[in-house]
């Protein structure tokens, strides 16, 4: 049983590179779209997920509405806001949108997606380290909290992450099965912007 996934080996998405950054993105899009057949058993794997969220998410909210709104540190930076590879790979296999993102903001300040009443996008719909992350102040409130909401946190976080990372593992196994990679990703991105629709059927390399 997978319990977690090592993202590592995925390729990189580098918000700091924008035309690079939505060319991936927009290629991963292509891909879920034009490719169904042969990433349908991920798709498979995606109400799992969904539920999982679903499960953990009314605790995190009920924790971060105690501690978030008087907090003086900004844990919520845009840089923390941006998706890496497989974030974008959740969202697209759970049928989301991609969010709009503006990369020409300054990364340091509260994420563009933080409104009166904490993130504008459902739990799903957020980076990854969005959910796992607990600042001290929020662990404490936990600890200090009823011991059945630490116990089924960590019960509901720790399957969380199993079936992201049976998503993710599967997902992995058909990208390398195929030899796709990092450069027929962007070409078929850029391909599609000059009106070239049909996907290359397989391609053979590396770089990512």
């Amino acid at each position: 049983m997978v319990v977690g996934f090592d993202t590592t080996v995925l390729p990189k998405l580098d918000y700091r590179d924008p035309e690079r950054f939505w060319q991936i993105v927009r290629g991963l899009d292509l891909l879920f779209r034009e490719r169904q057949d042969q990433l349908a058993p991920v798709m498979d794997l995606a109400p799992a997920l969904e539920a999982a969220y679903q499960r953990l998410d009314p605790l995190i909210q009920e924790y971060t509405a105690k501690v978030c709104p008087y907090c003086g540190t900004i844990c919520c930076a845009n840089k923390f806001g941006f998706p890496e590879f497989g974030d974008v790979v959740v969202f697209l296999s759970l049928g989301l949108d991609i969010p709009k993102y503006r990369l020409d903001i300054n990364y340091e300040e509260i994420c563009q997606f933080i409104g009166e009443k904490g993130c504008v996008l459902s739990r799903p719909n957020r980076p990854y380290r969005c959910t796992w992350y607990f600042c001290d102040p929020l662990l404490v409130q936990l600890e200090i909290g009823p011991a059945i909401h630490y116990r089924n946190f960590i019960k509901d976080l720790q399957e969380l992450s199993r079936a992201r990372g049976e998503l993710l593992k599967l997902f992995h196994e058909i990208w390398t099965g195929n030899g796709w990679d990092l450069s027929w990703l962007i070409r078929i991105a850029i391909d599609s912007l000059s009106g070239i629709t049909p996907i290359p059927a397989q391609h053979k390399g590396g770089d990512g």
